[in-house]
């Protein structure tokens, strides 16, 4: 089974060369950024100068897990995609996580849809104006 275009699947995974964090942690340095996100370790010495927020944010991560950092921002389904390039290897020892849970679509449960979202801001929009109108009859009488 084929996988879908920048996602590793298990078997992908199984056949990764395994990095010890002894050679991990030395890989630390701005000529040699290697950076760990959901147990997959990653090489980003190409990369940084093109990393949409700058170099020094790769830097200070470097060598480190980074996982929480990159879930922190949020990063894009094609963001994601791109880090397959980059891609060396996983922790020893360490099964990897999947790397685009966060972008999968919502449970029939939650509502996060951007037009729910737009709506909601519209009506506090709204009830700041009929607030505001409210305050300026009060204070001219």
């Amino acid at each position: 089974m084929a996988s879908e275009e920048g996602v590793n699947t298990e078997q992908e995974d199984q056949l990764l060369r395994e990095i010890s964090w002894d050679e991990i942690k030395t890989h630390n340095t701005e000529s040699d950024p290697w950076i760990v996100i959901h147990g997959r370790v990653y090489d980003l010495t190409k990369f940084q100068d093109d990393h949409p927020g700058g170099p020094d944010v790769l830097h200070d991560i470097a060598g480190q897990d980074g996982t929480e950092e990159f879930e922190n921002i949020l990063h894009t389904k094609k963001a994601r995609k791109m880090a397959k390039e980059y891609l060396i290897g996983k922790v020893a020892n360490q099964k990897p996580t999947d790397l685009f849970a966060t972008t999968k679509e919502p449970s029939k449960h939650q509502n996060t849809s951007s037009t729910t979202k737009w709506i909601m801001i519209a009506c506090m929009a709204l009830g700041v104006a009929l607030a505001i109108s409210n305050y300026q009859k009060i204070s001219k009488n």
